[in-house]
C-alpha cells in the first residue's frame, strides 16, 4: 500500500502534468528494448558491442561515408517504425 505522502506527491505531479502543454519524459536505458528496439550499451546485446559507433554513429562517418552510417541506421530506423508500445510505454502514455 502507497503511503498518504507518496500518493499526494503523484497527484500533485499528475496534475502539474495535466495541466502541461507538452511533456517530455527521459527514460533509462532499455526502456524500449521489449518492444524490440536495441539498447547502445547492455552487455552480450548492445549496439555498440557490434559495432564500433565513431566508425558508425559519428559526424565524420555521416559526412565523409554516408553509405556507411545508412547502411547501420536504416536497419534500427525500421526496428523503431515496426515497434508496438510495451507496457512502460503505455504507462507513461497513462499518466
Amino acid at each position: 500500500m502507497i503511503s498518504l505522502e507518496i500518493q499526494q506527491r503523484i497527484d500533485y505531479a499528475r496534475e502539474i502534468m495535466r495541466q502541461a502543454r507538452h511533456l517530455v519524459a527521459f527514460t533509462g536505458a532499455g526502456v524500449s528494448t521489449p518492444s524490440g528496439i536495441p539498447d547502445f550499451r547492455s552487455k552480450g546485446s548492445g549496439l555498440w558491442e557490434q559495432y564500433d559507433p565513431m566508425e558508425v554513429a559519428s559526424l565524420t562517418t555521416f559526412r565523409n561515408h554516408p553509405e556507411r552510417f545508412w547502411e547501420w541506421k536504416r536497419p534500427l530506423m525500421l526496428k523503431i517504425w515496426d515497434a508496438q508500445p510495451n507496457p512502460a510505454h503505455q504507462a507513461l502514455a497513462r499518466l
